[in-house]
């Protein structure tokens, strides 16, 4: 299974949040972890909409986590950020041309290795990848 970028990138804002107490800026987080501005504006975004960080405006404002990093599941955050978690076309919604269908022992393995995958997330808080994790280096200041 191959994840997007949004759900790398979304975990990682996660961890560099749960590694410090201060909110984090949109533009240092973009910096510390070498992604575009854009990129962690949206994920921020949706991470609030899902109720994992705050955002506040203004002098002193910024992002921060929500919610402690015991309680935030990998496998929650992957699910929130894919949009498609079908291993196989048959998996997703809508027709699919497979002369295999309706009988077909593969869509069930699929399907049962894409659910195990995601319950080996659902065993990861974010303590849990907190705890194993150097502190982030500046991504901006490894450029040459």
């Amino acid at each position: 299974m191959r994840l997007n970028q949004a759900s790398d990138f979304a975990l990682r804002i996660l961890m560099r949040l749960g590694q410090v107490d201060e909110p984090q800026t949109i533009d240092t987080l973009s910096r510390t972890l070498g992604l575009a501005k854009s990129h962690v504006m949206k994920l921020v975004a949706r991470l609030a909409q899902a109720g994992l960080v705050e955002t506040t405006r203004g002098r002193g404002g910024g992002v921060r986590l929500l919610r402690p990093p015991s309680e935030i599941r990998a496998g929650a955050v992957v699910r929130l950020m894919e949009q498609d978690l079908a291993v196989v076309a048959c998996l997703r919604e809508g027709p699919c041309a497979c002369s295999f269908l309706p009988l077909c022992a593969l869509k069930g393995a699929m399907a049962e290795a894409a659910e195990a995958f995601l319950d080996s997330l659902d065993r990861w808080t974010l303590e849990d990848l907190l705890k194993g994790t150097q502190p982030a280096r500046s991504l901006e200041r490894l450029a040459p």
